[in-house]
């Protein structure tokens, strides 16, 4: 199988994204808010995995493994996500399909949506009196405030880290044609950005949203700050270290075999 036709088809995916946010703005944002709630969830799970399984050797293990359902449910339901369109999107624009700007464009909207997702689930967890019931020294609120203070430059790089793990995971699904290898792919792969504690930006505002709503002690400007630093990393990550190289090592005249 050429890969060049993986790039049109990831090029492909980057103009109807942008095409449904110009023609239906409504449903691209709902896609948008679905997948910030899907992510939060699934990232209460992790953090309650981490908390309960926090004596068991292989704990982190086990709440890193899982995270990757979250990914999984976002690829599967078609919702958008802000971390991995950074990747398609510039693969559409390095193509000449769409222009940086609308790049751009998309982006932010995504990026609002995915933000009002994971304020929904925040919001319905606080009603359910979860949140209100956890410790002040529960991993959900503790791993916050280690997120919230951090050097800038860690958060970034940390960014670009996770990015870079997240898009080769979609970029590495892309080739899968039997869902079940597309499910092992995006977990597995996922699994390294979790494991070693890399800052993904969507992901981090379900944590700030959960934490400012409960009993933890993180401050509003110190989650924005690790929101600015993590966002701009993660656009590194998604468009130089896999969207740009992906577009540009499979030319159109390259009829080489992966």
């Amino acid at each position: 199988m050429i890969d060049r036709s993986y790039v049109e088809k990831a090029a492909e995916s980057g103009v109807r994204k942008f095409s449904l946010l110009q023609h239906d703005p409504g449903r691209y944002l709902t896609r948008s808010i679905l997948a910030g709630m899907y992510l939060s969830i699934v990232l209460f799970t992790y953090w309650s995995l981490i908390q309960n399984l926090h004596d068991v050797s292989f704990g982190k293990v086990i709440a890193s493994a899982f995270f990757g359902v979250g990914l999984t449910i976002i690829v599967f339901t078609n919702a958008e996500l802000f971390t991995s369109n950074n990747m398609y999107l510039a693969v559409s624009s390095a193509e000449g399909q769409t222009s940086w700007g609308q790049s751009a464009v998309l982006w932010i909207a995504c990026y609002l949506g995915n933000f009002i997702g994971a304020l929904i689930v925040a919001g319905l967890l606080y009603g359910a009196g979860t949140l209100g019931s956890l410790p002040a020294d529960h991993a959900l609120y503790e791993g916050a405030m280690h997120k919230a203070h951090q050097a800038a430059s860690v958060i970034f790089f940390k960014g670009i880290l996770a990015n870079w793990v997240v898009c080769l995971a979609v970029r590495l699904a892309l080739r899968c044609k039997d869902d079940i290898a597309k499910i092992m792919v995006l977990i597995l792969v996922v699994f390294i950005f979790l494991y070693l504690g890399f800052e993904h930006s969507i992901a981090n505002m379900g944590t700030f949203s959960m934490s400012l709503l409960g009993n933890g002690q993180l401050a509003l400007n110190d989650a924005l700050y690790n929101l600015v630093f993590s966002t701009l990393g993660n656009i590194v990550g998604g468009v130089v270290f896999v969207g740009l190289p992906f577009a540009y090592i499979n030319p159109v005249e390259d009829g080489s075999q992966l």
